[in-house]
């Protein structure tokens, strides 16, 4: 399962502040990349999940995970970074247990 970093959790629940209670980020995977390395992994807001979507609730956040990202997100970890108010995503491999 994905696991999510404090500061992403902070990120994600400050662009939901002002979205309707039920809102979250919804995480899904595109057949391209920029540069060609593999699927991309795109992140909008989302009123409410897609029917197959897997939700994930966690430290006051939802995101809702499309089935093919789900496969691809399992045993990362989602950090951010604000810089200048600029918010930047990034997925990390999860520590060993």
């Amino acid at each position: 399962m994905l696991m999510i970093t404090q500061d992403a959790a902070e990120a994600i629940a400050q662009a939901l502040a002002e979205e309707p209670d039920n809102s979250g980020f919804r995480i899904a995977e595109r057949t391209y990349s920029l540069n060609g390395s593999g699927p991309a992994i795109q992140m909008e807001l989302a009123e409410e999940p897609e029917d197959e979507d897997q939700v994930i609730e966690d430290r006051g956040i939802r995101l809702f995970v499309e089935p093919r990202a789900a496969a691809t997100l399992e045993g990362k970890v989602l950090d951010a970074e604000v810089d200048d108010g600029e918010v930047r995503f990034a997925l990390l491999d999860a520590p060993p247990r």
